[in-house]
Parts: structure tokens; C-alpha cells; sequence
């Protein structure tokens, strides 16, 4: 059953004094487009489907990179919220000079990037969103297909924006529960956009495909199994616990054009940290699920932390790559441990550890990637007993590692096709130990999952990675730390400080053969609670708060 449509137009159209549309060569983004990404342009949220993040630019190298300077900046216009968070976790896109961008409230703007010593705003679709609407306000982003651009705003709407002049052509109310937000960048094929909600507040997580033409439900799955369906097993039968089971979905996932599959990791199930009072795996809460795009059905999935306990979200990336014309998809767990699995059918190849100190669990099976723990006659209806019990009820401990943070959590890893290396910007430390002050490490793991390179950073990556031909992946640090290492050795090249915690992936592109570097900065200032932040000072608990940065900037770097 489709949701009631909205009036075209409702979201507020600002056309900023001064500035005229762009002169740039801006095309229609076709669905072969998106298949195949021309070097330049950044189309979609992970820039081609199989996740890389990867691009093919070397004009950028590991010989030049030191020569890196600002460009120019462009600043975009925060308005209050309620709820955590507030920040930009934002991909830009770049279409041909023309870049498109949400901020951490999903008003979307179109700048013109295209002479390379200013950027032109356009106009900005400001959805109006309720900003006493609870949850974590953290957009991460639209997608491109024809000559709309969509977003989903917090409360749930899918918006069709046109792209050249900034006009609302249709809005379609998707929110089910009212607890559910929306902070993913929507995913877009030939015909359909992808998408769901995120959320730890009580709602029975989905996935759902709409008609790109006017926003028709074409297909929904729920990610949280209930009666009678497969896997509804999994969580108790004498509740309906299940319809507050959360696994929602927070950032983009994969999509395989050859099999039609979608990949995408899911989040912890609820009420968080209890296992006693959801007994069973629960699926298909911190899993991969693997869907047919036309169907929506599933295909298969893996579990990665059957009975989740820590706030161990899977929703991090799933990069799709061949290794010795075997199909594969790698993941960094926010468990600690990073998995290989076949991308066929999801049998288990290989997991290792890649943060320091894992004590949740003893390790991992080596045939099944199960925790070592794991009783499979428990899946429908028994708690799993992992070394350190829970993070609340029953068997609740004082610490645990990783951090309930995870080791890689939502910040997007990217994938090499010059070295073979995937990259991921991670989380270092435990939870209850150490005022819980977390620093962070890039790490770099081979095609069969073994840990190839690691450096050790002073404060949390949130803003994950790019990867590029010219040798160097860019990354930054909660500290504004924005810098540039080896994609062999890790070793840092290059490195400035932009003065406000960043959160966001850098993306990279080129206008007329000179090319880009560009990441979006700001945030409240909420996750120098859990990090090891310069101006944390001696209470915990006063970390930064005093000096929330509401300046939301995006900084260009070119040579």
C-alpha cells in the first residue's frame, strides 16, 4: 500500500540573491551513467555501486600530494534541531561542475563548483522538517537518476527535486512508526529508489524500492522477521517484541548490476542491550541481507553477532570485489572483526581481528564466522552466552571491547582497485575503561581479510576514507585533522587542520582535467563525548559541549 502523496512545491525554494544557475555542462543522470561513472564525476553515494569509493584521478599522487592547498570553501546555512547529533555525515555528489549536497537537517543545495576558485549556490529545497522531531539528525546525502535529485528527509519523505531548478515535483510520506528517522543518502537503480529508515528508538526496521517516476511502493522488506516468515523463529513467539525489534538501516548499501542484488548491513536489534528480554538470533538484526532488486526478496544473509548485545550495528559498508575471479564482499565489522564472505551465496572465508582488544567474544569460528560462542540450538529462543554477557539486563558487565561504538561503525571504508587494499578509518578503546576515551587507526586489509597495514591515530576517524590512482587515501579526524597517507605504507603525506570536528567522507573530482579533493566539516560537537577530543578536559561529561560548532563548511583542495 502506497503512503499519501504531498502537494508538489511544499519544501521552501531559497534562490540566494547574487548568484546565478549554473553555466556548467550539467547532463542527465542516466541509469548507464550510473553503471558507469565517468573518472571525473561522483554520481552516487559510494560512486559505483560495488561500495569502492575508489577514484580513478591520479593528477592527485603520492608524489604531489604535499602540494595540496585550499581552493575555496563554501559555507552552508545550519538552522537548530532538537535530538543528538546535528553534524554533517554527508558524500556530496558532483555531476560535470555541479555539486549537490545535503546538510545535517536535509535541506539540499546546488552549488556550482565548476571555475575552481568559488562556489555558486544555486538554490536550497529546505524540506521544512520539524526540527523538534526526536532522533539523530545526520543526513547523509541524495542520489542522482534523470533530472531529480532525491533525498529522505527526517521524518521519512521521499523527495523528488528537480535538479536544475530546485522545484519540489513530488514528495511521498514513507514513516510507518513514528520513532523511525531517516538519515541514509537513498540508493538509486534504473527505475527505483532504495531505502529505510535508521533508528534505536522501538520500530520494526524495512527496506523498501519505490517508483522513481512518482514515489509507488514497489516492494518492502522487513528487516526485523515476524511471525510465520522466515527467521520470526528467532525472536520470541509469546510477544510481539518484534514490532520494536529496530535493525533499521542507517547508511547506503551495495548493489550488484550483473545479479540484480542489493547488499546491505543492518543495525542492533531492540530494546538495546538486553538480550533477556529477546531471546533468540533475532534476525536480521546486525547482519548483511542480501536482496533481488526487482523482488525485494531475500537471497540469502549472514549474521555477523547473532543476539547483538553491545550496540554492534552492522550497517558500515560492503565493498563487492573479485579475487582471483572469485566474487567476494568484505566488510569491517564494528565488532572488531573484519569478514570475507562470498558474494555468491555468503559462505564464511575468513575474519580476523583488526582492532586491539576484542573481549565480547573469544574470536570467531574459522569455518562458520560464528562467534566461537555461538549455540545454534539456542538461534529460536535462547540467549547466547558470549564471554563478557550483556550491556544490560541479566548478565550486564562494567566494560567490554570494542566500544559500543564499534571499530569501524557508520564512517564509509573504500576499496583499492590499484593496491587490492580496503581501508577503513576506525574506533580504538573499550567501553567503561578509561573514562572511555577513544582514539582511532587506519586500517588496511587484503582481499582475504588479513590485516596488510594499520596506523594509529591520536582521536576517533569518523569521516572514513577515499582511496585514489594516484596512490593516496584521504581521511580525516574528530580533532579537523583533514589528511592524505600512502596507500602502501599508511605513511601520512600530507595533513592540515580545519578547526571543527569532521565526521564527513571526502570525495574526489576533477572540472575540466584539474582535480578536487573536497570534504564537508561541522558538527555539534556531540561524539567528543565518546573520543579522545583535544578539548575534552578533565570531566568526561563536558566534552566540548560548551563549544558546539554549528558552522557547517565544505573546503576544496586542489594542487
Amino acid at each position: 500500500m502506497s503512503s499519501p502523496v504531498k502537494l508538489a512545491g511544499v519544501g521552501a525554494i531559497v534562490l540566494l540573491a547574487g548568484t546565478a544557475l549554473s553555466t556548467g555542462a550539467s547532463a542527465q543522470v542516466t541509469y548507464d551513467r550510473l553503471l558507469n561513472p565517468e573518472p571525473e564525476n561522483w554520481l552516487t553515494h559510494n560512486r559505483t555501486y560495488d561500495g569502492h569509493r575508489y577514484s580513478p584521478l591520479d593528477e592527485i599522487n603520492k608524489g604531489n600530494v604535499g602540494d595540496l592547498d585550499l581552493a575555496f570553501a563554501v559555507s552552508l546555512i545550519p538552522r537548530p534541531v532538537a535530538g543528538l547529533g546535528g553534524g554533517l555525515h554527508v558524500t556530496p555528489l558532483v555531476d560535470n561542475g555541479i555539486m549537490y549536497i545535503t546538510d545535517g537537517t536535509g535541506a539540499l543545495y546546488r552549488i556550482d563548483v565548476s571555475n575552481g576558485r568559488q562556489g555558486y549556490i544555486n538554490w536550497i529545497m529546505d524540506p521544512e522538517t520539524d526540527p523538534e522531531i526526536a532522533g539523530i539528525v545526520n543526513n547523509r546525502g541524495a542520489a542522482l537518476l534523470g533530472d531529480i535529485a532525491y533525498t529522505v528527509t527526517r521524518d521519512g519523505y521521499l523527495t523528488a527535486t528537480n535538479a536544475s531548478s530546485g522545484e519540489v515535483e513530488w514528495d511521498v510520506a514513507t514513516q510507518i512508526d513514528p520513532d523511525e528517522y531517516f538519515t541514509m543518502a537513498p540508493l538509486a537503480l534504473e527505475d527505483r529508489i532504495v531505502f529505510g529508515p535508521a533508528g534505536d528508538a522501538p520500530m520494526r526496521g524495512w527496506m523498501e524500492a519505490r517508483s522513481a517516476d512518482d514515489g509507488e511502493m514497489l516492494w518492502r522488506f522487513w528487516t526485523v522477521a515476524g511471525p510465520g516468515e522466515p527467521g520470526g523463529e528467532t525472536w520470541p513467539s509469546d510477544s510481539d517484541i518484534y514490532l520494536a525489534g529496530c535493525s533499521g538501516l542507517w547508511t547506503t548499501g551495495s548493489y550488484d548490476p550483473d545479479s540484480n542484488l542489493l547488499y546491505w548491513g543492518t543495525a542492533n536489534p531492540c530494546p538495546f542491550g538486553d538480550p533477556d528480554l529477546r531471546p533468540g538470533d533475532n534476525l536480521y538484526s546486525s547482519a548483511l541481507v542480501v536482496l533481488n532488486a526487482e523482488s525485494g526478496a531475500l537471497e540469502w544473509y549472514f549474521q555477523y553477532t547473532p543476539n547483538e548485545q553491545w550496540d554492534y550495528d552492522e550497517i558500515g559498508s560492503h565493498q563487492l570485489y573479485e579475487v582471483d575471479g572469485q566474487a567476494r564482499v568484505n566488510h569491517f565489522g564494528r565488532n572488531g572483526f573484519t569478514y570475507v564472505l562470498d558474494a555468491n551465496d555468503g559462505t564464511f572465508v575468513n575474519g580476523v581481528q583488526y582492532v586491539p582488544e576484542v573481549t565480547w567474544t573469544a574470536g570467531l569460528d574459522p569455518k562458520t564466522g560464528m562467534p566461537v560462542e555461538y549455540n545454534p540450538d539456542l538461534a529460536a529462543g535462547g540467549i547466547q552466552q558470549y564471554a563478557l554477557g550483556a550491556f544490560a539486563g541479566e548478565t550486564a558487565v562494567d566494560a567490554f571491547c570494542p566500544n559500543i561504538q564499534g571499530g569501524v561503525n557508520f564512517q564509509p571504508t573504500s576499496y583499492s582497485e590499484r593496491t587490492g587494499l580496503t581501508y577503513g578509518s576506525g574506533i580504538e578503546g573499550c567501553q567503561g575503561v578509561g573514562a572511555d576515551l577513544q582514539t582511532g587507526s587506519i586500517v588496511a586489509i587484503d582481499g582475504d581479510g588479513n590485516v596488510a597495514g594499520l596506523l594509529q591515530v591520536p582521536t576517533v576517524t569518523y569521516g572514513g576514507t577515499v582511496s585514489t590512482a594516484g596512490g593516496v587515501v584521504f581521511t580525516s579526524m574528530i580533532d579537523g585533522d583533514f589528511f592524505a597517507v600512502d596507500d602502501e605504507t599508511l605513511e601520512v603525506l600530507w595533513s592540515v587542520n580545519l578547526g571543527a570536528i569532521i565526521e564527513a567522507p571526502p570525495i574526489v573530482y576533477a572540472v575540466d582535467g584539474k582535480e578536487y579533493v573536497a570534504v564537508a566539516v561541522g558538527t555539534s560537537g556531540i561524539n567528543a563525548l565518546f573520543s579522545n577530543y583535544p578539548q575534552r578536559g578533565a570531566d568526561p561529561n563536558a566534552a566540548s559541549l560548551a563549544n558546539l560548532q554549528r558552522t557547517w563548511t565544505v573546503y576544496f583542495f586542489t594542487l
